[in-house]
């Protein structure tokens, strides 16, 4: 019965090694992964830039009068540093991505399947020829079929387990920290906008010299005040869901990818430190 199943699980395998469907089901959820790096890694360099648009423009804002270039520095200068490393560790991610994705090529190479096939032959050879079935033959070939299986199926049982792992846990979180990012980069846009009608205005004021102007100035800048006061609040969250995003990254690109060869490590390490034997004959 023994001889019978494993017989079955290398023929299985055997048969799972040539189905191209597994690889390009798995080049597509890693294309979905890599997109998903890509998208967060241009959120953070847009976000930079108009951070670095709104606080460029700040200087002129200094005459209106009432402070308003040093409370955007003070908001929005740690918060660019935050940007600023969210979109380097979105670079490592994709890198990392497109790194796994290129392994998962190789996995589904033809040499590989090649390699399994005649590992599968040698193996069912020694298992099923009685004059052979208790040498270290059968133990090597089983050993290089384990080793070529690792190599064949071990990037995409870790893609699929990434992605099932990523839909279970990290896609809500993902989908909520993007959305905020996006909507503090529209409330930076519209705060540039207001800005630069202050700015407008206040370039009248010098040209007129009417008290009319400087009052108009004035209220637009506490409009602004207020304004800026419930950016920062949006600020903070969207400080918060960067680094959510860093973690899901993280773990995502990093640590899951570091399980996984510590995993195969093991596996291989165990192949070659026990001997199998098969000592007993194997009955039908």
């Amino acid at each position: 019965m023994m001889k019978i199943s494993l017989s079955l699980f290398l023929l299985f395998a055997l048969l799972l090694s040539f189905a191209f469907d597994i690889d390009a089901s798995a080049l597509k959820i890693q294309d979905e992964a890599f997109e998903r790096a890509m998208v967060a890694f241009g959120l953070a360099k847009g976000l930079n830039a108009v951070i670095s648009l709104v606080q460029g423009t700040q200087l002129a804002f200094t005459p209106v009068g009432i402070g308003m270039t040093f409370s955007v520095g003070e908001i929005l200068d740690p918060f660019n540093d935050m940007v600023e490393r969210f979109s380097w560790v979105m670079l490592f991610a994709s890198v990392s991505l497109g790194i796994q994705k290129l392994l998962l090529i190789l996995s589904a190479k033809l040499f590989l399947q090649v390699l399994l096939f005649i590992s599968v032959v040698l193996s069912l050879f020694f298992l099923w020829f009685k004059e052979l079935r208790n040498t270290l033959f059968l133990s090597y070939s089983l050993k290089a079929f384990a080793l070529l299986f690792l190599l064949r199926f071990g990037a995409i049982i870790f893609v699929y387990s990434s992605e099932y792992f990523y839909n279970a846990i990290l896609q809500d979180e993902y989908v909520q920290s993007s959305s905020v990012i996006v909507e503090t980069k529209n409330k930076l846009e519209d705060f540039q906008s207001q800005n630069n009608s202050v700015l407008k205005n206040t370039d009248e004021e010098s040209f007129f010299k009417s008290i009319n102007a400087k009052y108009n100035n004035l209220a637009q800048s506490l409009d602004i005040s207020k304004k800026l006061e419930l950016l920062s609040k949006n600020i903070d969250e969207a400080f918060v869901k960067i680094i959510n995003l860093i973690t899901i990254f993280v773990v995502e690109s990093v640590l899951m990818p570091l399980l996984f060869l510590w995993f195969f490590v093991v596996c291989v390490k165990f192949l070659f430190r026990y001997e199998l034997r098969f000592d007993k004959k194997i009955k039908i």
